[in-house]
């Protein structure tokens, strides 16, 4: 991808048609084939919705991609990787498929990706160490994503913003690729936020949710965000920082009250727990709830863009910084545990 402004532009609002005209289309044959999420005491939602919208998501990635040429062997094998879990998200969409299933797929597809070298490089002389964060790091990224899909507009609306915060990153660090493999997602995401934000027309599905988490988990450890290999390992920490947190806080939080016993467990149990859902339960109303994640999913990217070229001192300052915001959030999620 040349170093072209207009190719960027041209990308999103590509993205972004596609995107506002093809998710309509997918909900209509969702419903046809009567792919839909039933309400449930689980969940918020009152009448049930078509699933599938990843599938507009990824087309609507894809399409301006493919149009524009606008890969190098990285971002093809993103691309690549990108679909196959797409496609296990639709069977789960479609007929429930097993989370041990789903993660064994995933790690497969991982291996696909270090296999065309794209991977955590923290430990050069220990590849095997390296392979083994890269897949926990992507595992957990793609449940953290799958996990915060919990609300209408919540899970892309945070997509949105981390595309968005990549996108700046990978312009300030020349990655021409990276650029333009975000700014597909900026469009797509914001095309079927139209659809999806409170009350959503259809749902990202686990075929949405999955291809998104999976795909920026590859984004972040394909980028080079910095020389620095402290402050390249924050970064992306902090882009994916409140799905990453909401996750880790609820599998421990299960584990603590016994909820749960197991790891696959604790991610895969279902319930209103999640950080909107108490955020929920400490008064705010639907809308409030998830705009509030927004504002802080944008301070934590905020933070990660200004970290990229930040001295030491600041990049640490701006990392207590990052601890301290969910500090806060873990005191009012706290507060909503007798409220529940």
């Amino acid at each position: 991808m040349p170093e072209r402004p207009w190719n960027y532009v041209i990308i999103f609002l590509v993205s972004l048609l596609v995107s506002y005209l093809v998710t309509p289309l997918v909900g209509f044959i969702a419903t046809a084939f009567k792919i839909i999420d039933e309400p449930a005491e689980n969940k918020f939602h009152k009448k049930p919705t078509p699933r599938l919208g990843g599938v507009a998501i990824f087309i609507s990635y894809s399409v301006p991609l493919i149009i524009m040429n606008g890969f190098d062997h990285g971002a093809r094998t993103i691309l690549l990787g990108g679909f196959l879990v797409l496609i296990i998200g639709i069977f789960d969409d479609i007929r429930r498929v097993s989370a041990v299933y789903k993660l064994i797929f995933i790690f497969i597809v991982t291996l696909l990706l270090a296999r065309q070298g794209i991977g955590l490089k923290l430990f050069h002389d220990l590849p095997a160490v390296s392979f083994l964060l890269t897949l926990l790091w992507i595992a957990g990224v793609t449940s953290a994503f799958n996990a915060v899909d919990n609300m209408d507009g919540l899970a892309g609306g945070l997509a949105f913003i981390s595309a968005a915060a990549f996108f700046i990153i990978a312009l300030r660090t020349s990655q021409w690729a990276l650029a333009g493999l975000s700014a597909a997602l900026i469009g797509s995401t914001l095309g079927f936020l139209r659809y999806n934000f409170h009350p959503a027309k259809i749902f990202m599905g686990d075929s949405g949710s999955l291809f998104l988490g999976f795909t920026f988990a590859s984004l972040g450890i394909m980028g080079e965000w910095s020389v620095n290999p402290v402050k390249a390992s924050i970064i992306p920490i902090l882009v994916l920082g409140v799905p990453v947190f909401d996750l880790t806080y609820i599998v421990i939080r299960r584990w603590l009250d016994g909820v749960t016993k197991g790891i696959i467990e604790a991610i895969t149990f279902c319930a209103k727990d999640h950080l909107s859902h108490r955020l929920i339960f400490l008064g705010l109303n639907y809308r409030m709830s998830v705009l509030f994640i927004y504002l802080i999913s944008i301070c934590s990217s905020i933070g990660a863009v200004v970290l990229q070229n930040a001295a030491t001192t600041d990049a640490i300052l701006l990392f207590i910084q990052f601890i301290l915001t969910f500090m806060a959030v873990l005191i009012i999620i706290n507060l909503t545990r007798k409220l529940k």
